[in-house]
């Protein structure tokens, strides 16, 4: 067994994230930092867990270079991406046989991370799951003391007109979950979405209080350090142009505080939140996503938030290794 640190990532294939982030932690630390691929293993032959004999049968997993590696040595495992679905190979085309494949991959690599690693989860999977859903975050920002935006999840036309009714109009409506097939952007609800009964009906969307205002803040907390970055955009949703002011910013005290509350409440080690200044200055709540992207923040900002989270991940391996993750 490893008596060195190593870290974990748990991502799919081609991240750009997990890459940059394995490169430099390797580069600075000299400590070896492995990617699974997990959207990858339909069609390799490393994958060993057993309740029989843990010398016989190691707990072992391949990386993204064919190592394979005892997961009982990893000290962190970033929880980077999780997938469901397989690359499988061409030859097999019955869609049962896919979700078959697609079911026990997925059911497998949980049960056996969830069973053997006993280091730090950045952050726990079934944390991270719960913490992804919009309604179970916009009551922790409420108990961690944030200005919410009045809400309403909804499918019944009467109840979205009336609540709509109740703000003027002045309304965004939102995707609850929304899919990996197309980008959805927050948009300004119309006379026109509130007309058509079928699709109100379709599914629960989320409607929500329209908080005016152009500034945006994107805040990066990777334990209790919080990078912040104020973005300017008269876009309802900055996401959709990114030719726009990115300039690292200094959050209060106080927002801090409840920021790092929101984590506590989730049972997060990192976030990376969305915030919006009104015109009074005061903050107001947006979301949460428990695995947020930062690079493209660090390039439009300048603020060095690949280093911020290599130390972050390095100092937790820290204090797994030294409380005996290993043993």
């Amino acid at each position: 067994m490893s008596k060195e640190i190593q870290i974990g990532i748990v991502s799919v294939d081609n991240d750009l994230h997990a890459i940059a982030i394995q490169n430099l932690f390797e580069k600075r630390y000299h400590l070896k930092c492995h990617i699974f691929k997990i959207d990858c293993i339909s069609g390799t032959s490393s994958f060993n867990w057993s309740n029989v004999d843990e010398l016989e049968y190691q707990s072992l997993l391949s990386n993204s270079t064919g190592d394979v590696v005892n997961i009982r040595e990893l000290c962190v495992i970033w929880w980077r991406r999780f997938s469901r679905h397989q690359k499988v190979s061409s030859h097999v085309v019955d869609e049962r046989h896919i979700d078959l494949i697609n079911n026990d991959c997925e059911a497998s690599l949980l049960g056996l991370l969830l069973n053997t690693f006993s280091g730090t989860w950045i952050s726990d999977p079934t944390a991270t799951r719960l913490a992804d859903n919009k309604l179970i975050q916009l009551k922790a920002a409420q108990i961690a003391g944030f200005r919410v935006p009045k809400t309403l999840v909804s499918q019944n036309p009467q109840v979205i007109r009336e609540f709509c009714r109740s703000l003027s109009n002045k309304v965004v409506v939102k995707p609850v979950r929304g899919t990996s097939k197309v980008p959805l952007f927050t948009q300004m609800l119309t006379e026109e979405h509130l007309a058509s009964e079928e699709s109100l009906h379709l599914c629960p969307a989320m409607y929500q209080e329209y908080i005016p205002g152009h500034r945006h803040i994107r805040a990066h907390c990777f334990g209790d350090n919080i990078y912040s970055v104020l973005i300017e955009a008269e876009d309802l949703d900055w996401r959709q142009n990114l030719d726009i002011p990115f300039k690292p910013f200094e959050l209060n005290a106080k927002s801090k505080q409840c920021l790092l509350q929101v984590l506590r409440v989730l049972n997060l080690k990192m976030g990376v939140f969305d915030l919006k200044l009104d015109f009074d200055g005061n903050l107001i709540w947006l979301e949460v996503n428990p695995q947020g992207q930062f690079l493209f923040s660090e390039g439009l900002s300048g603020l060095d938030l690949t280093s911020a989270f290599i130390n972050f991940i390095y100092q937790e391996a820290q204090q797994s290794y030294h409380q005996g993750c290993l043993v």
